[in-house]
């Protein structure tokens, strides 16, 4: 058996059987990327001169229609193999801008292949008429997971082209760590039902009790659709018990004493099943207004000066950045300090990021934020909340980009580093966002709040600008 189904083989297959264009599913940006190296360093795989002038002549019509920086599409190191072959890889590791530019292309025909990993199945909506998907598991934060039958549908579903074709073709290519009878089973199974991503995270508890009281968060909750969800397995849990205890009833006398001892415990267990589900959202909340009021930003159920303040923070690091401030950290800091220290708090913990340069900020204060971050640990914990680590390398990788005369320069010390432009381009972002929030507490912070905006306009210059062009459309 083949470790993998070659990309180049599929490519001159599919365009046999007159199947392009096409959206082609791997497990990891790097196989998306060694695919277009692949096709690049096939000359047969070569479109014709006037197609290659075709895609040219659409980039520049995309590059005006958006106001995108020619230099860092043009210098793009898939650029080439875009024009040459058709080509192009879509993932979260490529600069948005370049992945913008996929999508126009792909949406105007102008695209034969388009190589992807599985979490744009969810987002993109892409024209294709065929999709090929090579694996039953996909990559994510904590390793390879099976795919879901919603996931494996999305994917699926994006073959057939409305309004160009009658039928959509969805092809599987399983490879030597890829099994074609879990596929299968994958196919056979109900769409996962619907479920809520709600919770009372401390941003929204605190904007709500500027306007509203405590019960009437309570009611909220209770009337939410997660709340919803969770009675509704409530009772269906219920009702097992009720059918347990009933055969427990009935047999109790033939049981052995063992026996009967399990056979409760599994009616005990299901019974605090039921109970945590009754009352998960409204435990919650319970924990989100504790974790408030052990920091400081509730008192006798009311927002405290403190928590009004923090209220205006609309982002998921309130707590965070409040200690900061609170503390303050943030206090006669110069603007790439400020930078830096934030940056430092918005990035992924399991993500690569520039350290091959002197860090500006001072260890102390790196020190002092990690204090902070294990401080706000202490006082909430939620397993809904994502896991926020001081990272000194992201605030190299922003303030890089502060001291880079364009994108292409940022861009050569990215690749030099071993850092994916798009998660460069996300932290950066995340950063430019958080330093907007503390931009809004110009009555009671004003110094850091002006500090903070003129960092945030430094940040998001061009091609960053795009980023929130692309958000607005």
């Amino acid at each position: 058996m083949i470790s993998e189904y070659p990309v180049y083989t599929m490519l001159m297959q599919l365009k046999k059987d007159n199947l392009l264009p096409a959206l082609l599913f791997r497990t990891s940006r790097r196989q998306c990327d060694d695919d277009i190296e692949k096709l690049s360093m096939r000359t047969s795989a070569e479109l014709p001169l006037e197609n290659q002038e075709l895609i040219k002549a659409e980039v520049e019509k995309i590059i005006e229609k958006y106001q995108m920086e020619r230099e860092v599409i043009y210098g793009h190191q898939q650029y080439e193999a875009l024009v040459k072959t058709g080509a192009g890889a879509h993932h979260a590791g490529q600069l948005l801008l370049w992945r913008l530019l996929l999508e126009e292309l792909m949406g105007r025909g102008m695209l034969r292949l388009m190589i992807a990993t599985g979490t744009v199945a969810a987002g993109v909506d892409f024209p294709a008429r065929t999709t090929i998907i090579t694996a039953h598991s996909k990559r994510g934060a904590e390793g390879f997971k099976i795919l879901t039958s919603s996931e494996f549908q999305q994917m699926s579903g994006r073959a057939g082209r409305r309004g160009k074709d009658s039928v959509g073709i969805c092809l599987i290519a399983p490879g030597l760590f890829s099994d074609a009878r879990v596929v299968s089973e994958i196919i056979k199974k109900p769409v996962e039902p619907l479920r809520s991503a709600y919770f009372a995270a401390p941003s929204t508890v605190l904007n709500l009790l500027k306007f509203r009281q405590v019960e009437d968060l309570r009611f909220l909750v209770e009337k939410s659709f997660a709340g919803f969800l969770d009675r509704k397995e409530a009772d269906k849990l219920e009702k097992e018990v009720r059918v347990l205890q009933s055969e427990y009833d009935k047999k109790k006398d033939d049981f052995q004493k063992e026996q009967a001892k399990k056979f409760k415990k599994k009616i005990n267990r299901r019974q605090k099943e039921v109970e945590m589900l009754k009352n998960r959202q409204s435990m919650q909340l319970e924990n989100t207004i504790r974790a408030l009021e052990s920091l400081g930003h509730i008192k006798d159920n009311k927002l405290t000066q403190k928590g009004h303040w923090a209220a205006e923070l609309c982002t998921s690091l309130v707590l965070e950045l409040a200690e900061a401030i609170d503390s303050g950290l943030f206090e006669d800091l110069d603007t790439y300090e400020l930078v830096g220290l934030v940056a430092s708090i918005a990035g992924d913990s399991y993500r690569t990021y520039v350290d091959i340069r002197k860090n500006p900020v001072k260890k102390q204060y790196f020190d002092e934020m990690t204090r902070i971050v294990e401080y706000v640990k202490l006082a909430y914990e939620n397993k809904n909340r994502e896991e926020v680590a001081v990272q000194p390398s992201a605030a190299i990788t922003v303030t890089t980009w502060m001291d880079s005369q364009d994108w292409a320069s940022f861009s050569s010390i990215l690749r030099l580093a071993g850092v994916a432009e798009g998660d460069a381009s996300r932290l950066i972002s995340q950063t430019a966002d958080h330093l907007n929030q503390i931009s809004r507490l110009e009555e009671t912070f004003p110094e850091l709040a002006t500090q903070a905006l003129e960092a945030r306009n430094i940040l998001l210059r061009p091609p960053l600008l795009e980023n929130i062009a692309k958000d607005l459309r």
